[in-house]
């Protein structure tokens, strides 16, 4: 019989998924990407594939799960097996500045970014900005390493600081910061490379967050509300981006996403984070009749049977 093989690294944020599955009598096997072995040179088996890998994987202790997926992917679309996010998807998914071309491939509006490596050069390029500017990493996720800075003496004192904290591929962004008048940011949903629904995120406490109810359990990797306040989906959203964004999804082989923008004073969209992996937060579905987990489940329902 043939199955939806789920690869992943996280148990946690596998949680509703499995029970979308189970509601509909999906058939699936897990494979994570920590834990399981393939040997590649025999044929892969039947079914469809979808790829859940994050790039914050290394905050989990799995710092070499995203290339263990890529292998995996490779192997899977050289015998020609749906994939769903293929190996393109997991491209963007690890580095920001993959996403940042698109969106200029696109025309969809992003944050004026630099890139640098060395220590000096991350001092160097921060000299750019005459305003406040944050620096975050080019392969994380739910904001860590993200911090905020005034100038570029406050940079200098935290790179040359013991505080100082590089990203797992060594490449250090420079952004400027999106003054906002609210302390919000959107992240709007797809699955099938189509608009799902948008929510509305409060980030008055910080730049640590995720939708998952994983996250509203482990504090300590994500500060989120468990109370759902921090995440509220938005009704009869419109967005003059999404025909951009699906665009841009289809362009990249990418089906389940979510894209985070922020909205500036004067009422501009800066598109800044497309997530490959994305998570519903349940507390917030519970007034909406869309449910994200339960839309992937039946997506996948319908692939299984054209596969």
């Amino acid at each position: 019989m043939k199955k939806v093989y789920v690869i992943h690294e996280n148990d946690e944020w596998l949680d509703p998924l499995r029970e979308s599955f189970e509601k509909i009598g999906v058939p699936f096997v897990e494979w994570h990407m920590n834990k399981e072995d393939f040997d590649l040179t025999k044929k892969s088996p039947d079914g469809i594939f979808y790829n859940r890998m994050s790039a914050s994987s290394h905050s989990r202790g799995h710092r070499y799960a995203p290339e263990k997926t890529k292998d995996v992917l490779e192997w899977l679309e050289k015998d020609k097996k749906r994939v769903i996010n293929n190996s393109r998807a997991l491209e963007l998914e690890i580095s920001k500045l993959k996403q940042y071309k698109e969106l200029e491939k696109f025309n969809i509006r992003y944050p004026k970014t630099f890139s640098a490596k060395e220590k000096s050069e991350i001092i160097k390029k921060s000299k750019n900005f005459n305003k406040p500017f944050i620096t975050k990493h080019n392969r994380g996720g739910r904001g860590l390493g993200v911090k905020y800075f005034e100038n570029s003496l406050e940079l200098e004192k935290y790179v040359e600081s013991e505080d100082f904290e590089n990203s797992i591929d060594k490449i250090t962004l420079l952004q400027e910061y999106i003054f906002s008048e609210k302390k919000l940011i959107t992240r709007v949903e797809f699955v099938k490379g189509k608009f799902l629904y948008a929510v509305q995120v409060d980030t008055s406490d910080g730049f640590q967050l995720c939708p998952a109810d994983a996250c509203n359990i482990e504090e300590k990797f994500c500060p989120t509300n468990p109370d759902g306040k921090k995440f509220m989906i938005i009704n009869n959203y419109k967005n003059p981006e999404i025909d951009k964004y699906e665009k841009l999804l289809k362009s990249n082989n990418i089906e389940i996403a979510g894209i985070e923008y922020i909205v500036d004073k004067n009422g501009l969209h800066y598109t800044y984070d497309i997530n490959t992996n994305t998570n519903y937060n349940s507390v917030a579905e519970e007034k909406s009749k869309i449910k994200g987990m339960d839309s992937i489940a039946s997506f996948l329902k319908n692939e299984l049977k054209l596969n």
